[in-house]
Order: C-alpha cells, then sequence, then structure tokens
C-alpha cells in the first residue's frame, strides 16, 4: 500500500532532545497506522441477535434503581422473538429493497469580485449544511414567507409578510404517555411537510427512558399545522438528512438503559451474578426498539419492531468492551408519509454521521483495543421511496474524528481525516478508499500533519482538502487529493491560534473561525475570524485576521449557527449573546456591526430585506441593510 508522506514538515515546538525521541516514536508506529478490518456481520435470525446482545451484556455493571419491574413483565411477555412482529392491523411494516455527492473545485480570485460567492451551502430551508442538496435536520426552518421554530413545548409559526413578523400558528406538544425531555428539538421541512424530532420520556417518572417521537405535519396552511401520524419509539435521536422528499433519520439505542433492566431494590449496587440473571430475562425488544405509530387521518394505530432483526449487523464476537448500544437508520418518503419506511441498523454508538446524495456514512470509536482506538466508518446506500438502506461495507480508519465534516465522499472515493491519540507523538492522518461494489478498499495513507497536534477542523473541496491542527501554533495544510491514491500536502501556512470551522467562499478563498492563542503556550484568548488566500495551494496566505470578543462557544462547535450571506458573514458568540456581522471582500475583512442580544444567538436568517435572529426564546427582527433593530416576537406555542 502506497504511503504518501507530505512535502514540508511541521516546525519543531519542543526542546531538540525530545523532539528527536518523537520523530523515531512516529517513525516506529507508522507500520500500526492501519488499523485491522473488522468486519460487521449480519444475523441469520432473531434468536441469534438476542444472543449477541446477551453475551455482549454479560460483564459486571453498575446499575441504579429504577422500582418494580412488574408492569413491563406483561408486555415483554407477549413480544415476538422474530421478524413476524407485525402492526396492529396487520399490514406490512418493513419495505423491503437494495439501493454521493461531493463537492466542487476551486477557483482562482478575481479581482472583480467584491463580495465572494458562497462555495458552501445554505439549503433552501436557510441551514447552513454540509453537502449541496443534502438539507440537514435543525431547530428553525424557513420556507421564505413563514419561519417554523421548535420549542421544547411546542412548534411556533412566524410569518415574515407585513411591518413586523408575528406568530401566526402553531402547536403543543403533549399526551400523557410522553413527557418532554431534554435533549435535541429538530425538523426537516419538505414542501407543505414538517416533519419534528423531539427527545421525550416514556413509562414512569422514576424509571422513564428517553425515546425520540416524530410527528409528520401538514404546513400548506401554515396558521393551522395539523399532525397527520405521531410515531413514538425507544432510541436517542442522532441526526437526519433530507434529499428531495427522501428522510434518512438517525437514531441509537441502549438496552442497558431500558426500564426492563434497571433493578427492584433502592440504592446502587454491584452485583455482577444478580446482573446476568437480569440480562437473560430481557426479551429482543429491550434491546431492538420498538414503536408505536398513530395515524391521526384515519384513526388506525399499529405497533412493533424498529427494524427487523436480520436488518441489524454485530461485531464478529460479542466482548463487553464494544458497548450493547445499536445504530439504525431509518430511510422515509416523506411524499408518502411516515407511515411505512425502511430500517436498517449495526451495533456501536455513533460519533459522526455524513451524508452524501445517495449514501449515509455513520463513524463508531472501536475502544475494545486499549492500544488504539480506531474509528469504523458504516457505508449505506439509500434508495428513494422509503426502501431499506442497503450495507455497503465499512473503512476502518486509526484514530478520532473531529466531527462531521472530517468525512467526504468525491467521484467515487471516501476521503477520511483522523487524529491518532494512544501514540506520542500524536499524529494526523487522512486516508482514502475507493467506493466499491462490494464494500469500502483502501487507497492510500497520509501521515505525518502537525506531529504532536490534533485536528480542529477539516473542509474538503472537491480535488482540496483543509485541515487546521493545534497545540500552540495554526498550521493549516492544504491537500491535494487530485490522485487518490496518492494525496499529497500542497502547502502549509503557520498562525497562532486555530479555525475550528472553515467556511470556502469563491475566488480562492477560505473564511476561518476559532480562537486567537498565545503562540507561546497555546492558551485560547478570544474569538476571532480569519481570511485565507488558499488560490495558490502551494502558498496559502492569511489576508485579514478579526479578533472578535472573549466568548468561546461559536460556529466552532455547532456550523448551523453560521450564515454567510451577499459578502456578509454572521458568527454568534456565547456567553456573551454576541452575533458579529463581518464584511468579506477579496481581500479584507472587517468588522461591520456588533449586535448584542438579550439572549445567545442561535440562529440568523436573512430573508429579503430583513434578518432575523433566533434567540432562546423569541426572535428578533433586524434591517438587513442597516441591521438596526425592527422588532421582536415572543415564541409561545398557541393553545390546540
Amino acid at each position: 500500500m502506497p504511503t504518501a508522506r507530505p512535502s514540508r514538515r511541521a516546525a519543531p515546538t519542543i526542546l531538540a532532545p525530545i523532539a528527536v525521541l518523537a520523530a523515531v516514536l512516529l517513525a516506529l508506529s507508522v507500520a500500526a497506522l492501519i488499523p485491522a478490518p473488522s468486519t460487521a456481520q449480519p444475523t441469520d435470525s432473531c434468536a441469534e441477535l438476542l444472543a449477541w446482545y446477551h453475551a455482549a451484556a454479560r460483564s459486571p455493571a453498575i446499575v441504579f434503581d429504577g422500582g418494580d419491574e412488574a408492569e413491563w413483565a406483561a408486555e415483554e411477555d407477549s413480544m415476538m422473538a422474530d421478524d413476524s412482529m407485525a402492526d396492529g392491523d396487520g399490514g406490512a411494516i418493513f419495505p423491503q429493497s437494495g439501493g454521493g455527492g461531493g463537492g466542487g473545485g476551486g477557483a482562482r480570485r478575481s479581482s472583480a469580485e467584491s463580495a465572494p460567492a458562497d462555495l458552501g451551502q445554505r439549503s433552501e430551508t436557510g441551514t447552513n449544511v454540509q453537502v449541496a442538496g443534502v438539507d440537514e435536520s435543525d431547530i428553525v426552518k424557513t420556507n421564505g414567507s413563514e419561519i417554523f421554530v421548535m420549542r421544547d413545548d411546542g412548534l411556533v409559526v412566524v410569518s415574515t409578510a407585513g411591518d413586523a413578523p408575528g406568530i401566526i400558528g402553531g402547536l403543543r406538544f403533549g399526551g400523557s404517555y410522553a413527557r418532554n425531555a431534554d435533549g435535541p428539538r429538530e425538523m426537516l421541512l419538505a414542501g407543505d411537510r414538517l416533519l419534528t424530532f423531539r427527545s421525550v420520556a416514556y413509562g414512569r417518572a422514576s424509571s422513564g427512558e428517553r425515546g425520540t417521537q416524530l410527528l409528520e405535519i401538514d404546513v400548506s396552511d401554515p396558521a393551522r399545522p395539523r399532525v397527520l401520524r405521531t410515531l413514538d419509539t425507544y432510541g436517542r435521536f442522532v441526526t437526519a438528512r433530507l434529499v428531495g422528499d427522501a428522510v434518512r433519520v438517525v437514531l441509537t439505542h441502549d438496552g442497558v438503559n431500558s426500564p426492563f433492566l434497571m433493578p427492584d431494590e433502592g440504592g446502587w449496587w454491584y452485583d455482577d451474578r444478580r446482573w446476568r440473571e437480569r440480562v437473560e430475562r430481557t426479551t429482543l425488544s429491550t434491546w431492538l426498539p420498538i414503536f408505536s405509530l398513530v395515524d391521526h387521518v384515519n384513526a388506525r394505530w399499529r405497533w412493533g419492531r424498529l427494524a427487523p432483526c436480520g436488518a441489524v449487523r454485530t461485531a464478529e464476537r460479542a466482548d463487553p468492551g464494544i458497548g450493547t448500544e445499536t445504530t439504525l437508520l431509518l430511510n422515509f418518503d416523506l411524499a408518502e408519509g411516515i407511515g411505512q419506511w425502511g430500517a436498517a441498523g449495526v451495533v456501536g454508538a455513533t460519533d459522526a454521521v455524513y451524508a452524501s446524495r445517495s449514501a449515509v456514512y455513520v463513524a463508531m470509536r472501536d475502544w475494545r483495543s486499549w492500544s488504539a482506538a480506531d474509528t469504523t466508518i458504516h457505508r449505506w446506500d439509500l434508495p428513494g421511496g422509503g426502501d431499506a438502506p442497503r450495507y455497503r461495507g465499512e473503512a476502518v480508519v486509526a484514530g478520532e474524528l473531529v466531527n462531521q465534516f472530517a468525512m467526504s465522499e468525491y467521484d467515487g472515493h471516501l476521503r477520511v481525516a483522523s487524529t491518532r491519540f494512544d501514540i506520542w507523538p500524536t499524529t494526523n492522518l487522512l486516508t482514502t478508499f475507493a467506493i466499491e461494489d462490494d464494500g469500502l478498499s483502501q487507497l492510500s495513507l497520509l501521515e505525518g500533519l502537525g506531529p504532536s497536534e490534533s485536528i480542529y477542523a477539516v473542509r474538503f473541496l472537491g480535488e482540496l482538502g483543509y485541515v487546521v491542527t493545534f497545540r500552540q501554533i495554526d498550521p493549516l495544510y492544504v491537500l491535494d487529493l487530485s490522485d487518490p491514491a496518492e494525496p499529497t500536502v500542497a502547502g502549509e501556512l503557520k498562525i497562532p491560534g486555530f479555525s475550528a470551522y472553515l467556511h470556502p467562499l469563491g475566488g480562492g478563498l477560505l473564511l476561518g473561525i476559532g480562537q486567537n492563542a498565545d503562540p507561546r503556550t497555546g492558551q485560547p484568548l478570544g474569538l476571532q475570524a480569519s481570511l485565507f488566500d488558499v488560490s495558490d495551494p502551494a502558498e496559502p496566505t492569511r489576508l485579514a485576521q478579526v479578533d472578535l470578543s472573549r466568548g468561546s462557544r461559536s460556529v466552532s462547535f455547532e456550523h448551523r449557527a453560521f450564515t454567510y450571506h451577499q459578502g456578509r458573514a454572521y458568527i454568534p458568540a456565547s456567553p456573551t449573546n454576541d452575533l458579529f456581522a463581518l464584511r468579506v471582500s477579496e481581500d479584507s475583512l472587517e468588522l461591520e456591526r456588533q449586535i448584542t442580544a438579550q439572549a445567545p444567538v442561535l440562529r440568523s436568517l436573512p430573508i429579503g430585506e430583513r434578518l432575523h435572529l433566533l434567540l432562546e426564546a423569541s426572535l428578533a427582527t433586524h434591517d438587513l441593510a442597516t441591521l438596526e433593530l425592527l422588532s421582536g416576537v415572543y415564541l409561545v406555542p398557541p393553545s390546540n
């Protein structure tokens, strides 16, 4: 296997003897950078799947008081342990069938453009997303006329017409069986259909497990949103994507946290024998979630297992170090509603999700080995029509991924950037894979990016990649990925501080949002924005830099909070409750206005001649040209 190396090495940041030792250790570890493959195995039956969960969960465990288990026994005993589980009216619930896109290339800078074009992606519903044509679930969506906002207790619909935006509709969430729980609340919008996701708690207050509730809402009349279907299931919502009418939802579920496994006496306790006995009494529905679906239009209800047993893949062996968490992928056709779906799953906890237009990649760290922390990336093809996802194999990389931007599919290849923390010095890698009919085949391994540092930001754009590493100084690496079998470092730039979010702009520009830092100690000094010229990959330069505030949390932690519109970048910061409006030109970056709100600014939505700022409990509207405050509205869901 070819091993490409950077054209230039980072300058030493430690004393010479230690640097020499670090170089030796790095060289000795190169052979261990390619992790051994670990194939996910399909299961032949529900009994086989249940046996795997039992084996994985038999390790000693500390659990806590959950009250009397007797009330769950009747339901558990009634659950069928095979794929014959069907909905309440006898209809099939698992349609079966078999199954991305990438970014464009960079352009040379043009002096004729005063406001660089946005080469990042903003969906039609107002969300800053990673891939063109792949919308991401978020707390707010817009169709240009209305703004839909998810609150803890309901949905609020705000009209942008008239002199001042105002609430025209909404609904309150409720139900005695489902109480709101701390957790994500997001949604997707496609035409006149809104699909919401919220964390809920099922069961008794003392032992209710968190689950996810999906509401399919008709918003053809925004003033009177109407719930069409409700889907409740155990499992934690991770994220969702929308391509046309195709909705891809990622959930995770761990039976260890289920009420079925909670002890029947108070206090904390540690008892290996009793834990194993309790594990052996569980049925498959403890580990593979059930669902309840209510069709409000036709007054019908049904229940069943969220995914068929044969669609869930397990590890080669049931090792307690793997854990018992299962990641599930659901595929809906929103044009047909959420009454049926295709489902698939794999054991393991989700660390990051990346989606192209036709595939979903789920990254999972593997902690079975104390000598290395590898990440396995599972790929599914996703056909339209709500059919079942088709498993297309896995890729294993050494180290950990910083977030979803560390993965990219382009021209039949997968590119992955990772940091390996289990060796000294830490090392950063770029691994490429060929996407083939029978799986993912590793092509190359580029190592040596920022020795002793870790990756803080990644952005892929066509045949180029940008990687920021950091410990005391901020190397920005420009990667040439035109030959996936031999990627190279085209150029690098060292500056104080680091960028944790990178946004590509036209004219060969790259906007970085992160922290300034003391070049001697690496201590963060405050939020900053940097404008880079990467039109010549061999000689990246920083054109401008603006220090913004002492605030830390920003788009560095939430890319959906960033907005670029008509030459202006909107960057929120907390806990200072500020929104910074930066004017971007072909060679400059300047702070145009600092808006201090009454609460943290969560999102910014430029619509027409106005800029709408979503705060924790209100919506503030500003004039887009002057950024002066025009009006505000408190977001209270109306009574149903």
